[in-house]
């Protein structure tokens, strides 16, 4: 039985949605080098060039508020900022992983 304290959802609409979805997507174009999934999500590995780390930075503070079910960590490590996305059940796993699969 899953033990999911907060609904898997987006509070977003569908033109925030759409802004939100430019911005990954345009981060990633630029500086995504791979994307793996984890047994509780994601783990996505970014290049440190520049403004990489602020916007990785900015996204994860927005998906935080609009996707609280999941946890958005933001490290460097070793010239690669990763985001590790992770969540508690089966179905936030599912979401997270179904989030990002347009840029993997």
């Amino acid at each position: 039985m899953e033990d999911e304290s907060l609904p898997v959802a987006c509070s977003l609409g569908q033109a925030d949605l759409a802004g939100r979805a430019d911005r990954w997507r345009a981060l990633a174009g630029h500086a995504l080098s791979r994307v793996s999934a984890t047994p509780r999500g994601l783990l996505l590995v970014f290049g440190a060039g520049p403004g990489v780390a602020a916007e990785l930075e900015a996204l994860a503070a927005l998906e935080r508020d609009c996707c609280a079910f999941a946890t958005w960590s933001v490290r460097a490590d070793d010239g690669e900022i990763l985001l590790e996305v992770s969540g508690d059940g089966e179905s936030a796993v599912t979401a997270i992983q179904s989030m990002f699969a347009a840029l993997s």
